[in-house]
């Protein structure tokens, strides 16, 4: 006979486990302030790369401009905008990144603990249904 509520969960149980990224296992495996921090940073390096590229491809762009019509002074003006720019940027990449991985942290940790209270049922099912054969 087959035990429809073990079905169930078993089949819940499985969902989850393919549904959910091993990012989400691997989430909580962290403390809350742990996961965002290292998370952030990884966002951080990633737009300060991206910003040193798109610079240096700007630069490169118009290099014959820039060494012709700017003085150093002004060369050292159009930097300090662009470091202020980037400052902005880096502000913001921070900000967001703060309030989506506190986001996907908590939903994450909610995810696990469901997914883990079906497999303490399960098992407590197999345990139940061991008793009795024993019997």
């Amino acid at each position: 006979m087959v035990n429809e509520e073990k079905v169930k969960l078993m089949t819940e149980t499985a969902l989850t486990q393919k549904r959910e990224k091993r990012d989400t296992f691997l989430a909580v495996c962290f403390y809350g302030d742990d996961y965002v921090s290292f998370q952030t940073i990884k966002a951080v390096i990633g737009v300060t790369f991206s910003y040193a590229l798109v610079l240096a491809l700007w630069a490169l762009g118009r290099l014959d401009t820039l060494m012709m019509d700017y003085s150093i002074p002004a060369l050292f003006a159009l930097a300090k905008s662009f470091l202020i720019l980037y400052l902005m940027l880096l502000l913001l990449t921070v900000f967001l990144s703060v309030l989506v991985y506190t986001s996907r942290y908590w939903k994450a940790r909610e995810n696990v603990k469901a997914y883990q209270s079906n497999l303490k049922k399960l098992y407590r099912m197999y345990r139940k249904e061991e008793k009795e054969r024993k019997e």
